[in-house]
């Protein structure tokens, strides 16, 4: 295998908070809810539940006049902070890639413009603009990639970063996720009886679907020798491996067997090079629909074994909602503060685990714990599944 690729530098825009301090002080908290949507009318839906981004901010158009909506606008807050946390100067950031995953991108602006009546550009309707905006407004000359794999979309954009950075394509790169609150994607979930009328609640035994989130969550990956030419003396964590799969079962459904989704973690072992028995802790998809949950946790026991019982989970939907295209985001940035704090958050809104799902939840207080690798899954409609394995980096020039 190539050199390693490290996570330098994270940022994020959530509703638990917009700054990694803010973010992991929610999660250590658990005690997120979701409420009503202020910004669309009531009688579109009867359950308006969402995990929304309180104070948004303002700003409506990037530098090069490009109109912004609210996925973008997350995007650029979090790409902002990231950026500043990996100390990359601007000459660093020529050669920069970029690699997003979003589900809608700027879907508000297509719907708020057909509320109210009015044209908006042909650009605006595209996913891919979240990505081009980022790179327009922070000078980002590297590869760009914008990735709309459903909800493991912002997962397969960060394995396509260390792809990128593996292949000599570009020695760091921009990648995460980022979504907005759209009516459509809302509507289609109520059309599928998939939400949830009280609270995200994974592999509880009263769950009854999930909850929307929204927000962006970015990484800056880069390989281990641009880390230290530019003098980087952090990493959070290492991207040790990922493995890829599709069910072709359903369009949003998934294959029951669990079949694909484990091939998918047995690849993620097989690439990092570890055993099943090197797992310490699990940051699950965990959407709170039940067929979800049930595959997933017997994927889980099917590829880890009896320790499943024995190892920690931390369920992020259970605290920001699901985020679509970048729930897998989101969870890999929850997977490497995990790994730099030694610390597992607690499980939010869970009463009562389901019987089917055999795995270690923890409520109340956060669980020490000596984790050596961490395992994130995401997949999501049309059987898009993903792996990745983050590795804790004990590099002696990283720390």
């Amino acid at each position: 295998m190539d050199q390693k690729v490290l996570i330098t530098g994270l940022g994020v825009v959530s509703p638990i908070g917009k700054a990694l301090d803010a973010y992991w002080a929610g999660l250590l908290a658990a005690n997120n809810k979701p409420a009503d949507y202020p910004w669309t009318r009531s009688e579109y839906f009867p359950n308006r539940l969402v995990y929304y981004v309180p104070n948004p901010q303002e700003r409506s158009t990037a530098t090069n006049g490009t109109k912004l909506g609210r996925a973008s606008r997350f995007a650029f807050e979090a790409a902002a902070m990231c950026m500043e946390d990996a100390r990359l100067s601007t000459e660093s950031a020529a050669t920069v890639g970029v690699s997003i995953g979003t589900g809608m991108g700027d879907a508000d602006l297509q719907e708020n413009a057909r509320e109210l009546g009015a044209e908006i550009g042909a650009s605006e309707a595209f996913m891919f603009r979240v990505s081009a905006a980022l790179a327009a407004e922070f000078g980002l000359g590297g590869p760009n990639l914008s990735v709309s794999t459903a909800c493991s979309a912002g997962a397969y954009s960060i394995s396509l970063a260390v792809e990128a950075i593996r292949s000599g394509m570009a020695d760091a790169v921009l990648a995460g996720g980022a979504e907005g609150f759209s009516r459509i994607a809302l509507a289609c979930f109520h059309r599928l009886g998939a939400l949830d009328p009280v609270v995200c609640r994974p592999f509880d035994k009263e769950r009854a679907g999930t909850v929307f989130g929204e927000g962006s969550a970015m990484l800056l990956l880069e390989s281990e020798s641009s880390a230290r030419r530019r003098g980087c003396t952090r990493a959070y964590a290492e991207i040790s491996g990922y493995g890829w799969s599709c069910d072709g079962y359903h369009v949003t459904a998934p294959e029951p067997s669990g079949r694909q989704t484990a091939s998918a973690l047995r690849d993620a072992l097989c690439e990092a090079g570890i055993s099943a028995d090197e797992i310490d802790c699990v940051v699950p998809h965990g959407t709170g629909t039940e067929l979800n949950d049930v595959v997933e946790s017997e994927t889980l026991g099917h590829v880890l074994g009896k320790r499943l019982s024995e190892i920690p989970v931390c369920s992020v939907k259970a605290m920001i909602g699901h985020t679509g295209g970048a729930a897998g985001a989101f969870s890999c940035l929850t997977g490497a503060l995990i790994l730099q704090h030694g610390l597992v958050p607690p499980m939010a809104n869970t009463k009562s685990i389901d019987s089917r799902c055999g795995l270690r939840l923890y409520c109340g207080e956060p669980l020490g714990a000596e984790i050596r690798h961490l395992l994130v899954n995401a997949y999501a409609f049309g059987g898009n599944n993903i792996s990745i394995i983050l590795g804790r980096n004990d590099g002696e020039s990283f720390h």
